[in-house]
C-alpha cells in the first residue's frame, strides 16, 4: 500500500508543478525523481533501471527515434517543406471539409512541439469561411491533429509501447488502432463537418496543373512515408530508418546551414520526457509490493470486463490529470506485463491496443492538455466551450473502445 501511496504522490505532483509554470519537461523529470525516492527499491536499483534505459537496445532505439523524429519534423518545418505540403493539399482539394481533416492529420504526423499552433491558423481561416463555429473549430483540430498520435508507428507513444513489449508486433497493434479511429471519426464527422456545405471547385482549382502539385505533394510527404515503408519492409530499427528521411529533408532543402538547423530542430523536451517516462516505467516494474497488489486486483477480477474496468480507470486517472499520453501508460505497461503471461499472444495485442487508446482519451480531455492550451488561446475559445463540443464525442469514443475490445477478445477465444 506504501508503494501505491508513493505513486499516487508522484504523479499528483505533475499538475501542481504545471499550475506552477513548470516545464512539462521539467515536471515529468521530476517526477520520475520522486518516484525513484519515494518507491522504496533502494539507490542501487534506481541506478540500474536508469542506466539500463540507455543500454537496454528497445529503451535506447526508443529514445534515438524521439529525438531524430523531432529533428526531421523541425527540418520539415524550417526549410518550408510544411509548406509546400500544405500548398499542395489546397490546390488538390475542393471540399472544405475535406481538406479540414487532412490539414491538422498531415501537420500531426510531423510529431514537432507546437504542432497544435501550426495547423490551427488554417483550421481557424477555413473553418470560419465554412461557417463553424470557433469552439467547433477548435474540436475539428484537436480531433485530426491528434490521429498519428496513436497510428504512426514513429509516435513517442507507440515506440514506448514497442519498447514495453518487444514480442508483440506493433503493425497489429495499429491494425486495432485503424479500427478505433475509422469509427471515431466517422462520428467525428457527423457531428463537426457534415453540416459544411459541399462547395463547387474554384477556379484556381480549375487551373491548377493537378498532376504536378500531386508529384510535389508525393515527395514533400517522403520524409513521413518512407522510414515506415523501410521499416515494415527490413525490419531495421526506426532511428535508422529516419537517417533515410534525414537525406531526403536534405535533398529538399536549400542546405544553407543544413547540420546547424538539424542540431537547433532536435527536441531535447520531448527527450527528456520519453527518458523520464521509460525510468517511471521500470521504477514501478521493481516495486514488488505495488505489483504485488497489482496481482491481487487482476485475481479479483474474474472477467476481461473487470480487467478492462482497471485498465480503464487507471488510464483516465492519471492521462486526467497529468495531461499526458505516456504518464498513465508508466503505470499500465507494467500491469499488462505482470499478467501477460496468463495471455495468448493475440490477447496480448488486444490488451495493448486497449491500454493504448485508453491513455490516449485521458490525456486528450485533459484541461492540462498542451495542444488543447494552444489552440483555445489562438482561437479565443473557452475550456467550457470546447467541452460542451465533446459532450457527445467523449462518450462515444469510450463506447466505442469498450465495444471493440470486447468484440475482438469474444471474436478470438
Amino acid at each position: 500500500m506504501n508503494q501505491l501511496i508513493a505513486t499516487l504522490v508522484a504523479f499528483l505532483c505533475i499538475p501542481v508543478l504545471l499550475h506552477l509554470k513548470v516545464k512539462l519537461s521539467h515536471t515529468i523529470a521530476v517526477t520520475a525523481g520522486i518516484l525513484a525516492v519515494l518507491s522504496g527499491i533502494g539507490l542501487p536499483a534506481v541506478g540500474q533501471v536508469a542506466t539500463g534505459v540507455f543500454t537496454h537496445a528497445p529503451s535506447r532505439d526508443t529514445i534515438l527515434t524521439v529525438l531524430l523524429v523531432s529533428v526531421v519534423g523541425g527540418a520539415m518545418k524550417h526549410y518550408g517543406v510544411l509548406d509546400r505540403i500544405v500548398t499542395s493539399i489546397l490546390a488538390l482539394v475542393s471540399s472544405k471539409r475535406t481538406v479540414l481533416v487532412i490539414i491538422p492529420g498531415l501537420i500531426g504526423t510531423l510529431i514537432i512541439p507546437g504542432g497544435a499552433i501550426l495547423s490551427a491558423p488554417f483550421v481557424d481561416e477555413i473553418g470560419a469561411d465554412a461557417g463553424l463555429a470557433p469552439a467547433r473549430r477548435a474540436a475539428v483540430n484537436l480531433v485530426f491533429r491528434h490521429v498519428a498520435m496513436i497510428l504512426f508507428p514513429f509516435s513517442s507513444t507507440i515506440l514506448l509501447i514497442r519498447s514495453s513489449l518487444p514480442h508483440i508486433n506493433i503493425y497489429w497493434v495499429l491494425l486495432l488502432t485503424l479500427i478505433f479511429l475509422f469509427l471515431a471519426l466517422t462520428v467525428a464527422y457527423f457531428l463537426y463537418l457534415k453540416n459544411i456545405p459541399s462547395e463547387p471547385v474554384t477556379e484556381a482549382h480549375q487551373t491548377v496543373h493537378r498532376a504536378v502539385h500531386l508529384r510535389h505533394l508525393f515527395l514533400d510527404t517522403a520524409p513521413i512515408y518512407v522510414p515506415v515503408l523501410i521499416n515494415a519492409a527490413t525490419g531495421l530499427p526506426f532511428y535508422m530508418t529516419m537517417l533515410v528521411s534525414i537525406g531526403i529533408v536534405y535533398l529538399q532543402s536549400n542546405r544553407h546551414r543544413f547540420f546547424q538547423v538539424l542540431w537547433k530542430s532536435a527536441s531535447w523536451d520531448t527527450v527528456l520526457i520519453i527518458i523520464a517516462v521509460l525510468v517511471m516505467k521500470d521504477i514501478i516494474l521493481q516495486m514488488d509490493s505495488l505489483l504485488m497488489l497489482f496481482d491481487a486486483i487482476f485475481a479479483a477480477s474474474n472477467s476481461s470486463l473487470s480487467v478492462m474496468g482497471v485498465f480503464m480507470a487507471t488510464s483516465l486517472f492519471f492521462g486526467f490529470i497529468t495531461g499526458n499520453i505516456n504518464a498513465p501508460l508508466a503505470v499500465t505497461l507494467p500491469m499488462l506485463i505482470r499478467i501477460s503471461t496468463d495471455m495468448t499472444m493475440v490477447q496480448l495485442h488486444i490488451f495493448a491496443y486497449f491500454l493504448l487508446i485508453s491513455a490516449f482519451l485521458g490525456y486528450y480531455f485533459s484541461p492540462l492538455h498542451l495542444c488543447q492550451t494552444f489552440t483555445l488561446k489562438m482561437m479565443k475559445v473557452t475550456t467550457g466551450q470546447l467541452y460542451r463540443e465533446y459532450r457527445l464525442y467523449a462518450p462515444a469514443t469510450v463506447l466505442i473502445l469498450m465495444v471493440t475490445t470486447l468484440s475482438l477478445l469474444t471474436l478470438t477465444r
